[in-house]
């Protein structure tokens, strides 16, 4: 598994683009700047297959029209009760001014709804959908648990889980009790080493968040 972070947009944006040696790829939460998604993925000639969306805030879902419009068989994959964010500013809360810098987000409509338990995969990496609500009502994380060669687990935990953090909580459709309890619940019982790759920020583990993060202890 070939792990690619592109940061994007105001706020910073973790965006990944995940592929292996068959060049199908998998991208995750492209908030922003298309053209250099877009430009990564024709550099190696890739084969997107699926955009997940880890939830439907406006940061994590502005490039999906123009990633649609470039690859017209990617498939637009958001947990069933985010996917309703997807095309309403409102929703979205890209209305906001201070969320978007100003910017309006209208991502087109899921081609795939998610639940706790489906898979997903980028060529041979498959990865499982964890439900973890509380910064949404849809959000999830994304865990792929058997790589080759004996390379740690993967998570990508949208913004559920940061680096000593976690999501926030003031939003509507939010409550930090929930998202506690979905990280604890969830995510705390996952294999120590795996590795996390959050929607803001840096990499982090799942035993640095378990020993240090505030927030969980």
């Amino acid at each position: 598994m070939i792990i690619k972070e592109i940061t994007v947009g105001p706020l910073q944006v973790c965006t990944y683009i995940v592929y292996d040696d068959s060049a199908e790829a998998m991208i995750v939460d492209p908030g922003a700047d298309p053209e250099k998604i877009i430009a990564f993925i024709n550099a190696l000639k890739l084969l997107p297959k699926h955009v997940v969306i880890t939830h439907g805030h406006g940061d994590h879902i502005g490039a999906n029209a123009s990633l649609k419009e470039a690859f017209p068989e990617l498939q637009i994959c958001v947990h069933e009760k985010d996917q309703d964010m997807l095309p309403y500013p409102a929703k979205n809360l890209s209305i906001l001014a201070a969320f978007y810098g100003g910017a309006t987000v209208r991502s087109p409509h899921a081609d795939r709804t998610l639940k706790e338990g489906d898979t997903i995969s980028a060529g041979k990496c498959i990865f499982e959908v964890i439900h973890t609500p509380g910064h949404t009502p849809g959000g999830i994380c994304l865990y792929c648990k058997d790589q080759e060669n004996g390379q740690p687990p993967v998570l990508f935990s949208g913004d559920s889980l940061f680096k000593n953090g976690i999501g926030r909580t003031d939003f509507p459709g939010c409550s930090q009790e929930t998202l506690i309890q979905s990280i604890k619940n969830k995510l705390l019982v996952l294999d120590e080493k795996t590795i996390i790759y959050p929607g803001h920020g840096p990499s982090t583990t799942l035993a640095e968040e378990k020993q240090h993060n505030p927030f969980l202890q």
